[in-house]
């Protein structure tokens, strides 16, 4: 029989391997290596978070812009998200938002700076400084503290000069408040009468503020009944609250903190009252003015009466006696005739007004509104503390001189009136599970961030080293694999027998001749090479 036997060749290379299989295992060491290099910058990368999503390309410009100058490093989403590392989210954020980034992309005076086309027409203007102006209010609102954007709408109706056409404007305020934030009453009464102020014809009646939420922020009568119950519930809360503060802190830094207690119940009167007083002093007067008027009249000579012919005449003869030496209406010489005419009547009048000012007290009084009319009190102390030489915490009850002390220093405190029907209530009880607080423990071990971040780099190591063991090392290997030779010598032939040895193991065929001669075919197509070598030897061992 004759037995192949391999003999040793010098080792394959890379050019002995076909194309196709050269190619696969360049690219499964390429791929080796891409997977060994993405494990170590992953290992040793940081994380990102989106520091601001959904941005438009100016406001993306604008912040990348930013994290640049601060020398913070950013990546940029397909979707305009900018993404910073874990650990500089918040120092970004605060540096952003010290710059007033991001801004909003719509455009306020910038508008009217742009250049317009020619040919605008007027409706086109209108709405171009309708809607710088809306942007400019917005813009504003946004620097109040706790608002985080903001929209205004404004209707600005057309003038008339007919009275009956005319029409107020309005205008209404949507407000992104930021997490966790709220308005108080005078911030938003601030941004309402700033937007008031800012269009004419504008009252603060007929601006609508509205919140994320829908919460209606203002009241559009703010002389409506719902509005006035909501001003005084509110003053009626912080009186209480003011009265409560007063009490906790005269009396925590004797007993101490957190072992006070105190209620206080408020009784207001919000009834609106009038009057007016007038009184006069009937004893109080004084001459404001005073007029005197004298006349006086004396009769003369000639005759007198009733004006006429008649009386004018002397009168005629009748049968009156005559008097002797009386003056005659024809003898008036006659002895006491002139004394009798200068003796005439006589008359005189006097007149007199007299003004006098009489004392007037006019009064206009107005009661203010939310008069206290009681106070009402709670108060609970804790029992004493006391903490002896070796550290041991121990209570003790107050006494009823203390309880008294401390009664009356809360009266004093908050002016309490008994007269008024105010009531204080001073008690004095143990209070339940009032232990102090221990020190906040660490986080575990397992969640201390710098052992995540290791345990990151050490999982990253171990798929390295799986790859270059399980990868990288079996390709080399194959490259670099000695491949065995084919030498024919005829040692010995035993039969029908053909034995086909490779190196350290010898293959044995079928004792089948048509066996043999397909292993012989197929060893000859698969090298030709190798099976030319060995008919080569034979011919040169047979001589």
């Amino acid at each position: 029989m004759a037995d192949i036997v391999p003999t040793p060749a010098p080792p394959r290379g890379l050019a002995d391997i076909p194309g196709l299989k050269q190619v696969g295992l360049l690219a499964g060491v390429a791929a080796a290596v891409a997977a060994a290099i993405w494990l170590v910058l992953w290992s040793q990368g940081q994380n990102y978070t989106v520091l601001y999503g959904q941005l438009s390309e100016r406001e993306s410009g604008q912040v990348m812009d930013a994290l640049t100058a601060a020398g913070i490093e950013f990546k940029l989403n397909p979707s305009g998200a900018v993404s910073v590392p874990e650990s500089k989210v918040q120092e970004a954020r605060i540096r952003l938002a010290s710059q007033g980034l991001p801004q909003s992309d719509s455009m306020g005076v910038e508008m009217i700076q742009k250049e317009s086309a020619l040919g605008n027409s007027t409706l086109m203007e209108g709405a171009r400084y309708q809607s710088m102006l809306e942007t400019e209010l917005a813009r504003t609102i946004i620097k109040v503290q706790g608002v985080q954007s903001a929209r205004v709408h404004l209707a600005l109706p057309k003038p008339s000069v007919f009275l009956r056409d005319a029409r107020k404007a309005t205008a209404s305020v949507m407000l992104q408040l930021y997490p966790g934030r709220r308005l108080e009453p005078g911030q938003v009464a601030a941004i309402v009468h700033l937007v008031a102020s800012s269009v004419p014809e504008l009252g603060a009646s007929d601006v609508t503020l509205v919140d994320q939420a829908g919460s209606l922020l203002n009241s559009a009568d703010e002389n409506a009944e719902a509005a006035a119950s909501a001003r005084q519930f509110e003053y009626t809360r912080k009186l209480e609250e003011s009265y409560q503060r007063r009490i906790v802190e005269l009396l925590e830094p004797m007993i101490g903190s957190g072992r006070v207690r105190a209620t206080v119940t408020a009784d207001l009167d919000y009834t609106v009252t009038e009057s007016t007083h007038e009184n006069y002093d009937p004893q109080k007067t004084a001459v404001r003015s005073e007029q005197t008027s004298n006349e006086s009249r004396k009769g003369g000579e000639g005759s007198e009466g009733i004006p006429g012919a008649l009386s004018n005449q002397p009168p005629g003869t009748s049968g009156a006696p005559v008097i002797p030496g009386a003056a005659t209406p024809g003898n008036p010489g006659a002895p006491g005739a002139q004394n009798a005419a200068s003796a005439g009547p006589s008359s005189s009048a006097q007149r007199s007004t007299r003004n006098f000012e009489v004392d007037r007290t006019l009064s206009y009084v107005k009661q203010p509104v939310g008069t206290l009319k009681r106070l009402n009190v709670g108060v609970v102390l804790d029992d004493w503390q006391k903490v002896d030489a070796d550290g041991k915490v121990t209570t003790e009850p107050m006494s009823e001189t203390d309880v008294k002390r401390f009664t009356q220093l809360i009266k004093e405190a908050i002016g309490l009136k008994e007269d008024r029907g105010d009531q204080l209530n001073v008690l004095n009880q143990a209070f339940k599970g009032s232990i102090a607080i221990g020190p906040v423990e660490s986080l575990p071990l397992w969640q201390q961030p710098w052992l995540k971040q290791l345990a990151k780099q050490i999982v990253g190591a171990s798929l390295v080293l799986l790859v270059a063991f399980l990868v990288l090392r079996p390709l080399m290997k194959s490259l670099t694999k000695p491949a065995g030779r084919l030498s024919a010598s005829v040692d010995d032939v035993e039969g029908d027998r053909l034995s086909l040895s490779g190196p350290g193991k010898a293959i044995k065929l079928s004792p089948s001749f048509e066996q043999q001669i397909v292993a012989a075919r197929t060893l000859v197509g698969q090298d030709p090479r190798r099976a030319a070598q060995v008919v080569k030897d034979w011919v040169s061992a047979d001589g």
